[in-house]
């Protein structure tokens, strides 16, 4: 994998929680939701090896400042509803809806402001560890955090209407 490229698409989504009221694009949502199908097709073909270095981490974003440049870069997004493990939905013969469905309610700017968190630490160690640190950690990350935000946050996108 040519890390330039991850690296060009973790840049471009970061600014959305880095600066406020960015105005770079048409389209700041349509833009976002391009730049997160990209990595995440990069996340699913990637190879991780393991840099087995011990680094220090100093690196230090707060949720709240990239929460609130988010806001303002995308003024319309909202929250929204998700069913909670939907491949776990069971047909019930015995109960009045027949579904037994739990529904979550997601919040846009959160997803958002939480996959850049993880994609801020990604890039800091590009820029401080080792392209094969970053990767390991990108992979990690999605794998634990930012996959559900971004899964959840494409599904909402895709029926957004701004």
């Amino acid at each position: 994998m040519d890390e330039s490229i991850l690296k060009k698409y973790i840049d471009e989504i970061v600014e959305f929680g880095l600066k406020p009221s960015i105005n770079l694009y048409d389209d700041n949502v349509l833009r976002l939701k391009s730049l997160l199908i990209n990595i995440y097709a990069i996340f699913i073909d990637i190879k991780v090896e393991v840099d087995d270095n011990e680094y220090e981490v100093d690196f230090n974003y707060l949720y709240e400042d990239v929460r609130k440049n988010v806001e303002s870069n995308f003024p319309k997004l909202t929250y929204y509803t998700t069913v909670i493990d939907c491949h776990k939905v069971e047909y019930k013969t015995n109960s009045s809806s027949n579904l037994d469905i739990d529904f979550l309610l997601g919040d846009s700017i959160d997803d958002i402001s939480d996959i850049i968190k993880d994609l801020l630490e990604v890039k800091w160690r590009f820029e401080n560890t080792s392209n094969t640190d970053a990767i390991w950690h990108f992979n990690f990350l999605m794998n634990t955090h930012s996959e559900q935000h971004l899964v959840d946050l494409l599904k909402y996108l895709k029926g957004f209407k701004g």
